[in-house]
């Protein structure tokens, strides 16, 4: 008989918030007073501020679901997963962010949305800095597989007027679905930076 598995099973058919008794409150609510204060003399007032905010709200996430022990192990586990497959060029812990949409409304809170402009956004996990430099007009392929695209465009400010010098970044996937991050053998394809023009 698997008593470990039987219990995970349970838990996992018991998922109901439990109501707790006046004394488990009175002991959660004290580890999070205390948890709390360790963080007091956090020279950095904005790290202080952020630490004690995600200490509050993680305890509040855990106590509203009563998270049990082997789920807490799982979540353990899996980012002990995303880490190790974490490379340079593969940032797996960017696609995490991106599913709980903490990327994008990272992005929504510090890009205010303004009348007639583009909508600020995320550049995604494939995005990497340094991509070479191509001309008006240029390839951008540099021998990735697939059916060649013409992309031609006007980058202009709120009031419609042209923008002269401004950066593009591009990046494309080939025709199997892949960026050059993932070839892995560390060369570039599919992706260019150019400027508009005057």
């Amino acid at each position: 008989m698997n008593t470990s598995a039987d219990s995970h099973s349970d838990e996992r058919r018991n998922h109901t918030v439990t109501v707790t008794t006046d004394r488990q409150r009175q002991v959660e609510d004290e580890l999070v007073r205390t948890v709390l204060a360790s963080f007091d003399g956090t020279p950095d007032p904005r790290l202080r501020q952020l630490m004690q905010a995600l200490v509050r709200h993680l305890h509040a996430f855990m106590r509203e679901v009563r998270l049990t022990e082997a789920e807490w192990q799982h979540a353990i586990d899996f980012l002990t997963a995303a880490g190790h497959i974490t490379t340079g060029n593969r940032q797996e812990f960017i696609l995490l962010s991106d599913v709980f949409g903490a990327s994008m409304q990272t992005i929504n809170m510090n890009h205010e949305a303004t009348a007639g402009a583009t909508e600020a956004t995320v550049v995604g996990p494939f995005f990497v800095d340094d991509s070479p430099e191509i001309p008006l007009g240029g390839d951008m392929a540099f021998g990735a597989p697939g059916e060649p695209c013409w992309v031609e465009g006007t980058v202009t400010d709120t009031d419609d007027a042209p923008v002269p010098g401004a950066r593009l970044e591009v990046w494309e996937a080939d025709e199997d679905g892949l960026y050059d991050v993932q070839y892995g053998d560390g060369h570039t394809a599919g992706r260019a930076h150019l400027y508009t023009d005057d």
